[in-house]
């Protein structure tokens, strides 16, 4: 298929089939100009030296053609039409004088000037050559020429330059040519080392090339995948022609299809194919997902059991503990005062439950919905959860320094449950009053947020136990779940949260929160946070 593409340098892009990329980019053919040659022979040469020779020997050809006119001038007397005569030579003498000079002291390419003396030696030999043989065809009709050596000489000069023209196309076509091979040999490194298998088709949807990523996954050897085709191994046949037609006519296509490898398996392959990434040969880059989509499987049957344990938390959980709380509120007039302070210690309890309950359920509903990657203004759950304790504990007092403009973090809804828990935990173990102080400090990366008190403290021994676990299992025998819920929920975020002796007294939370500059997505409901 090659051949119907015509030209020299693409007739060399669609070779006979190979089993790997150095087969579909072969440039044995390919020459790097029309001195290609040269370079083997002068390999040995140092660059310098090739330098000093090319451009000695052009700049020589030039003082030479140079000499003869300006000699001309110093024995004749100067005339009109002697310097209209000899200026062009003079002219071609002076520019392969300054050409000779340049290439070989200032230029940077160490071939350059030895293929301009080549060519600008070859031009004015041929010149000189064709010039005597015209003469002597006159001189054998008798026939006179007036001042044939300066015949000679005007011709060797023309072909001289003629050759310096020639050169200068020899040399960019040398560069392109290089150019082209430095491109090729690092297509033919990515496609060699890349972890992902690629595969290259001609019109027919054949495979001529193959990497070693796509011999491993089709359990062949690149030699023995060459020459198949995608439906030898796609289950759905009819999937791949269409797949194939589509590359064709649009120039690419993206998706995902069942294979089957040589050795019966099946796998979930993902792929991005683009057409004509040479004349004729199509690319493309094929994933093992196999992996990926069961994990997204097992993802989805999780996510439906935390379904089923949210429903179970509301319906049943939530439910019987509601029940409760209106029994205790139903005895309440009629219990004895010696047993009032059992009533409110169940009352509590029963509190307590209820609003480990909700936490479990905001949880449950922020897995179930999934773990795409959102931001939030810090101000707006911090807000929140400050307003929510000063209302339910107005012997408090909570102080909160926010900052006026808006500062993103990544996290979601949840994260008002944290600040919710760390205000409710520093008022509820003080004794009253007490005052809370939440500070936001903003820097490049990251936003800490402290929760300050000036309660009695934590012991350091406990203290250096409040974050220690990795996973939530809460395996303290002290202290509620409170705590425990804040360091799972900052760690879903990858943030840190750790605790300080407070001067002169208490204990200082802080929650250290990656920064983000602007709203990326929803909370965890689905939702803008603060919408209803």
């Amino acid at each position: 298929m090659s051949g119907e593409h015509g030209g020299s340098d693409e007739a060399t892009v669609g070779p006979s089939v190979g089993s790997n990329l150095a087969d579909v980019l072969d440039d044995g053919g390919r020459r790097a100009g029309l001195t290609g040659w040269l370079e083997s022979i002068v390999v040995d040469i140092p660059s310098a030296w090739r330098r000093r020779i090319g451009g000695g020997a052009v700049a020589g050809i030039g003082a030479i053609l140079a000499s003869v006119p300006l000699y001309h001038f110093y024995r004749h007397t100067a005339s009109v039409d002697a310097l209209l005569g000899d200026a062009l030579p003079l002219v071609f003498g002076f520019v392969l004088l300054g050409t000779g000079a340049w290439l070989g002291w200032l230029g940077d390419d160490d071939m350059a000037p030895l293929v301009a003396a080549f060519w600008v030696t070859v031009g004015s030999l041929v010149t000189t050559g064709v010039a005597l043989y015209f003469l002597s065809l006159h001189a054998a009709h008798g026939h006179v020429v007036e001042s044939p050596w300066f015949l000679v000489y005007d011709m060797s000069a023309t072909g001289a330059v003629a050759g310096l023209l020639i050169s200068r196309y020899d040399v960019r076509s040398r560069r392109r040519h290089r150019r082209l091979s430095q491109r090729e040999r690092q297509l033919r490194a990515v496609f060699e080392g890349t972890l992902d298998a690629l595969v290259i088709t001609d019109d027919e949807g054949q495979y001529v090339a193959a990497n070693p990523a796509a011999a491993e996954l089709f359990g062949l050897s690149q030699a023995e995948l060459v020459g198949k085709r995608m439906d030898d191994f796609a289950r759905e046949t009819t999937d791949a022609d269409d797949r194939w037609e589509t590359v064709l006519d649009e120039g690419e296509a993206r998706g995902e299809f069942e294979l089957v490898s040589a050795a019966g398996e099946r796998r979930t392959v993902a792929f991005a194919a683009t057409a004509n990434v040479l004349p004729g040969r199509h690319l493309s880059a094929l994933r093992d997902v196999t992996a990926q989509v069961e994990h997204e499987r097992e993802l989805g049957r999780e996510r439906a059991r935390v379904e089923f344990l949210n429903r179970l938390l509301r319906h049943n959980v939530l439910n019987g503990m509601n029940l409760v709380l209106a029994k205790l509120d139903a005895l309440e007039p009629v219990v004895a005062d010696e047993r009032r302070d059992d009533l409110t210690v169940a009352r509590d309890r029963s509190e307590e439950i209820v609003d480990l309950v909700q936490t479990a359920r905001r949880l449950a509903t922020d897995v179930s919905a999934g773990g795409t990657e959102r931001t939030i203004d810090v101000r707006d759950p911090l807000t929140d959860a400050v307003e929510d304790v000063r209302s339910t504990y107005a012997e408090a007092t909570v102080d909160c320094d926010l900052p006026d403009d808006a500062v993103w973090v990544r996290a979601d809804g949840m994260l008002e449950t944290v600040f919710d828990h760390l205000l409710t935990n520093a008022v509820e173990h003080n004794d009253a009053p007490v005052r809370v102080a939440v500070a936001v400090t903003v820097d490049a990366e990251t936003v800490t947020v402290t929760v300050a008190d000036d309660g009695d403290g934590i012991p350091p021994e406990r203290r250096s136990q409040l974050f220690e676990e990795g996973e939530f299992t809460h395996t303290r025998d002290w202290g509620g779940f409170g705590l425990s819920i804040v360091h799972a929920l900052v760690q879903e975020y990858d943030g840190r949260v750790w605790s300080t002796p407070n001067e002169p007294s208490g204990t200082v939370f802080h929650v250290e929160l990656d920064r983000v500059h602007g709203p990326r997505s929803t909370d965890g409901y689905g939702r803008e946070y603060g919408e209803e």
